[in-house]
């Protein structure tokens, strides 16, 4: 009786190693998809991701390689690149709700900022999908929460820096070079707040946090006064209002 329990208490312990061993083998690669394929849908365009590297037992992470691509009708080219995110997380919230990120940290971001010919920017446009989906999500999401379902995250802190901006106005001007400046560097606290945020909402919260900064220094420079009053005309004027609408 004792052998065969101590059998059966050994299966199932190779069989937890091997399950466990599977999933966090695969750990990487369900993240990676998880981002490119919620990133996608908050973003309304095409997210990519080069890498992802998660340490459990260190309960920290890097995110390399990823690409906010241009919604339709502007450049085949990328709106945003974010070279390298690392993560430092609360082990404790790795099984609860919310699971809490201590820290997460943007290294020399690249955005591209560009106008159509109607005036329109890749960023307004974004951020228009972002809180879209938000918006539209939340019911579902709140059936969720009463169900008792849905991961909640809350991010403590967000640092980015060493940022820069490309701004292409060539679609409604003689330019045929972007204009080049620096991003400034952005602070965010309590994203999502105490009890966290759905994946729609801390989405575009960070979509709108990294819209705005971009848009401050696109403002801020030669660029921003070049689509005021190189375009002219209603386009010039619609481009002057996204600036503004951006920065509120």
């Amino acid at each position: 009786m004792k052998r065969s329990l101590l059998l059966g208490v050994g299966a199932l312990l190779i069989a937890a190693a091997v399950v466990s061993y599977f999933v966090l083998s695969r750990l990487d690669a369900l993240v990676a998809s998880a981002i490119e394929t919620h990133g996608s849908a908050v973003a309304g365009v095409p997210v990519r991701v080069a890498s992802v590297h998660i340490e459990l037992r260190e309960a920290r992470g890097t995110i390399r390689g990823l690409r906010v691509g241009n919604p339709e009708g502007f450049s085949s080219g990328d709106a945003l690149r974010l070279g390298e995110i690392t993560l430092a997380l609360d082990r404790a919230s790795l099984g609860a709700t919310p699971i809490v990120v201590e820290q997460l940290r943007v290294a020399a971001p690249e955005a591209r900022f560009e106008v159509d010919a109607g005036g329109r920017s890749n960023f307004d446009v974004i951020k228009g999908n972002a809180e879209r989906y938000s918006a539209s999500a939340a019911g579902a999401q709140e059936g969720d929460e009463a169900a008792g379902a849905g991961r909640r995250i809350a991010i403590r802190r967000v640092e980015c820096e060493g940022g820069s901006v490309e701004t292409d106005v060539s679609a409604v001007s003689e330019r045929t070079e972007p204009y080049r400046a620096e991003l400034p560097g952005l602070r965010l606290q309590d994203v999502g707040g105490a009890q966290g945020g759905t994946p729609g909402q801390i989405g575009k919260a960070l979509v709108g946090a990294f819209s705005k900064a971009v848009l401050r220094s696109v403002a801020a420079h030669e660029a921003g006064r070049a689509i005021e009053e190189k375009i002219g005309g209603p386009a010039g004027k619609e481009a002057g209002k996204v600036l503004r609408k951006l920065l509120d």
